[in-house]
């Protein structure tokens, strides 16, 4: 892992070293940008041409499409405790996404008067891309697709990559099974995202694309976004966890270990001032990581990407923090008055027991989170990525009299003077 001290002078600089291991979106934007064009242009032929190549070589346009009787009997055949799980999560992400909703709509009187309606309405159509092949995501299918159900989107289509062997998990299925996807197509890469946004003869296309995924399907997002909405870069998982308790150690390395076991571009790290954490968080890593199944994947990750940063101070750290701008926070410790002072975070999760990865499951709040930095400009995925919103303004007679004075000066200081005229009738 990589190791640095951090002081209010370089706080830049290290946050800086710290992403530098990962190369640039645009390096992937180039990479994938033929196969978007392909497949905006030759539809069908090129999506199944890249499928066979990157998804499975048995991918057919008969059966890219996903029946809706395969993914119920899936469902049937999962384990009573995974759909009991499903169910779970899937009822805490309608919770939530139910109460971003109804805070979207109100009535409001702004003037004698004036009265200002806001109301929500659904997007017409979604795409969620679901990452998959070698790991299955059911979670990330409830993430996308139950806020579409909240949001009453009419049509909400999904694209998840098959097995080299053509075959979408059962837990997966059983998760669309749960969620109601409308749509399913085992497809995957940014053939599929480029699908979704343009059409192709199987895949009509949509008005937004939602969902994570590796560096080239976020290239891709990027891409398409020019001509379709899309949600955000939602690329390699990033925690950053931030102590100073020496009995937080072991927590630290486990929730690193965790996050890391999702693939070698994963960003890790603590930021801490105390040296004496540090070096328990690296003793307790290299005690587990050698015992779990993927530890293959978490010490490439953390020896590639991990890294401990030691500052001078809690202001440093925070600063350090600010400026990294993590998809994941993970505060175990004096969180009430550390986490206010955090605006530059996806998801914090605050407290002891308030571990990443239950967030990432059951908890209710969206796992599909901003990476790369943009966790300074916007949050994660929620209602508000499935809806536009309706304003409607209610306007007396008198108070437009009254207003209409107003409006025409400020009209006739832009030199409007029709605008002037309409507001002054």
């Amino acid at each position: 892992m990589r190791f640095f001290r951090v002081d209010r002078t370089s706080v830049e600089k290290a946050a800086a070293e710290i992403v530098s291991p990962r190369k640039p979106i645009e390096y992937y934007v180039e990479a994938v940008r033929k196969i978007v064009e392909d497949v905006r242009t030759r539809g069908d032929e090129a999506l199944l041409e890249y499928a066979r190549r990157y998804d499975s070589p048995d991918v057919s346009r008969q059966n890219i499409a996903i029946p809706k009787k395969t993914i119920a009997e899936a469902y049937r055949r999962v384990d009573e405790e995974i759909r009991n799980a499903l169910r779970k999560s899937a009822e805490n992400i309608a919770k939530l996404s139910e109460t971003q909703l109804k805070r979207l709509g109100f009535r409001k009187r702004i003037d004698e008067g004036v009265m200002v309606l806001q109301r929500p309405s659904p997007l017409p159509s979604v795409g969620c891309y679901v990452p998959g092949g070698a790991a299955a995501y059911p979670s990330t299918v409830l993430m996308t697709v139950v806020p579409a159900k909240v949001a009453k989107v009419p049509r909400t289509v999904v694209c998840t990559p098959p097995s080299r062997a053509g075959k979408i998990s059962d837990v997966v299925l059983a998760a669309l099974y749960v969620a109601g996807a409308d749509e399913v197509y085992a497809v995957g890469g940014p053939h599929a995202v480029a699908a979704m946004a343009y059409g192709t003869e199987t895949v009509k296309p949509v008005a937004k694309v939602v969902g994570p995924g590796g560096p080239y399907v976020t290239a891709a997002k990027k891409l398409v976004g020019c001509d379709v909405m899309v949600d955000m870069l939602a690329g390699p998982t990033e925690l950053v966890v931030y102590s100073d308790d020496l009995g937080d150690a072991e927590d630290v390395a486990l929730e690193m270990c965790a996050q890391a076991e999702h693939s070698e571009d994963t960003l890790v790290g603590l930021v801490t001032t105390s040296d004496e954490l540090a070096n328990e968080v690296l003793k307790f890593i290299n005690l587990i990581s050698p015992r779990l199944e993927r530890r293959e994947t978490i010490e490439q990750s953390l020896q590639k990407n991990g890294y401990i940063a030691v500052c001078d101070t809690p202001k440093t750290a925070i600063s350090l923090i600010q400026s990294i701008a993590p998809e994941h926070l993970y505060i175990p410790s004096k969180h009430e008055k550390i986490t206010p002072q955090i605006t530059n975070a996806g998801l914090i999760s605050a407290g002891k027991h308030s571990s990443p990865v239950l967030s990432d499951y059951v908890i209710g709040v969206n796992h599909v989170l901003p990476t790369s930095g943009q966790a300074k400009t916007r949050g994660g995925l929620n209602i508000i990525d499935y809806v536009k919103i309706i304003t409607e303004v209610r306007i007396m007679k008198g108070a437009a009299k009254r207003l209409g004075k107003h409006a025409a000066a400020l009209a006739k200081a832009e030199g409007l003077t029709a605008h002037a005229a309409a507001a002054s009738r």
